[in-house]
């Protein structure tokens, strides 16, 4: 079969910011296909020009789109575009999990894919191809006689099976992002998390349990993107790349051991890292540069109503325990929590300025989302204020808040960032234009390019 499979652009934090990575998922999906023997082509729009509207859909016998919720609006129209040429859609990705019936009883697509994709993806255009319409397969959803039919989702047990992702499908060289001065891109080692954050919709997308690859074949992907593509730093976006400490040591070992010198950055939580200095000490060894922590808040009943199963004061101890391993930290704050009050937000700004005296290297702000498929969403279901999607990008307030507007709150984002980035670490470290660039980017309105 002949297959077309579109990132549509980015328009969020991230990309205004100037990251824009591989989109792993359709690469895993491609890769699985041209496996079985199947034709597959690739469209990244974050990095390609790619004129939707008039493009002709026919050459191809399905069109596969990926979507988390801001893009969803630009996948609306390139599905119309799509279905008004006959062409089966088949929708997979956060967003269409979360909202798979919606999308189907408004005939959006004629398949939806829940979570993972490679597996059902592969499946059903071999079930299509055999003239199979409405075929039983896990994790495949779609619509007969009025009904939204289909199993649920069966998560990939053995991730090892799975191909590496298909770059030589991708413009690998229109990803140019550096970490650490050398050219740098991302992999992804394992998936799931156990800890099923109110406002994360990882562990609904991706499931509850963690599965991870083989330490073997994630050295194999290493070696492949140090050697064939000239990368010098790796970025691991598990969800939770230290969830297991004998693993992420195992790793660092073998990095040492076969002399990539890389330099690398990861997703941590602040708990998985005390307690366990011998993972932070191999981890450095082996090129470890920045962690992503997600401190997210100050107000323990914040940390409580998001069931984050964190105390903020540890805080400060990780910040110091990565500091002797030159370990620089990347912050990351929710401010909006529905028991978030003036008083409570400026303790988190006060919170993140104290930890960038103690040596955090970047702070991030988001405001709290209720994105479609986290249990947030179906506790704020009833005091969403927009359905414009494109405002669901942690830069705005998209529900009736009790203590503040949107105006009040955005305001205080903004506040949040100048107050972090003026202080005397940051301003000589990064200076007030990339504070500036920052709020500059995150206040930016999002646009859809047809």
């Amino acid at each position: 079969m002949n297959v077309l499979l579109i990132n549509p652009k980015c328009s969020g934090y991230y990309y205004r910011l100037g990251l824009v990575y591989p989109p792993l998922g359709l690469a895993y999906i491609s890769a699985t296909l041209k496996q079985a023997g199947h034709q597959v082509k690739i469209v990244d729009m974050s990095v390609e020009n790619f004129d939707y509207v008039h493009f002709d859909f026919t050459q191809y016998d399905l069109v596969g789109i990926s979507t988390d919720t801001p893009r969803f609006p630009q996948v609306f129209n390139i599905a119309k575009s799509v279905k008004g040429q006959n062409v089966t859609v088949v929708l997979g990705g956060p967003h269409a999990s979360a909202e798979a019936t919606d999308i189907l009883k408004e005939s959006l697509a004629d398949y939806v894919i829940l979570g993972e994709g490679e597996k059902a993806t592969l499946e059903l255009i071999e079930a299509l191809e055999n003239g199979e319409k409405y075929p039983d397969i896990p994790g495949v959803l779609y619509m007969e006689d009025g009904i939204v039919k289909g199993l649920p989702t069966e998560f990939i047990k053995n991730l090892d099976e799975i191909p590496f992702p298909d770059r030589e499908g991708l413009k690998m060289d229109r990803y140019r992002n550096e970490f650490h001065g050398k050219p740098a891109t991302s992999i992804v080692t394992s998936r799931g998390c156990p800890f099923n954050c109110e406002f994360c919709s990882s562990s609904q997308f991706m499931g509850i349990r963690w599965r991870r690859r083989s330490i073997p074949n994630v050295i194999e992907e290493v070696k492949l993107l140090v050697k064939n593509y000239g990368y010098g730093s790796i970025m691991f976006l598990d969800d939770n790349f230290t969830l297991n400490t004998k693993r992420v040591i195992a790793l660092s070992e073998e990095i040492i051991k076969n002399d990539m010198r890389i330099a690398w950055w990861a997703f941590s939580r602040a708990d998985e890292l005390l307690g366990h200095e011998d993972m932070v000490e191999a981890m450095a060894d082996s090129g470890c540069k920045m962690l992503f922590i997600g401190f997210e808040s100050a107000n323990e009943a914040a940390l409580k109503e998001f069931n984050k199963k964190l105390d903020s004061s540890i805080a400060f101890d990780v910040v110091r325990l990565l500091k002797k391993y030159k370990i620089d930290v990347y912050a990351s704050f929710i401010l909006g929590a529905l028991s978030d009050t003036y008083k409570t937000v400026e303790k988190t700004i006060k919170f993140a300025k104290e930890l960038v005296k103690l040596g955090v290297s970047i702070v991030q702000f988001s405001i709290l989302t209720p994105y479609p498929g986290t249990r947030l969403y179906e506790k704020l279901r009833g005091s969403l204020i927009t359905k414009d999607y494109e405002k669901y990008d942690g830069t705005h307030l998209v529900f009736k808040h009790p203590n503040f507007t949107p105006q009040q709150l955005r305001k205080l984002f903004n506040k949040a960032y100048y107050r972090v980035y003026s202080t005397p670490k940051l301003l000589f470290k990064r200076g007030l234009p990339y504070a500036w660039r920052l709020l500059r980017r995150a206040n930016a309105t999002p646009t859809v390019e047809h």
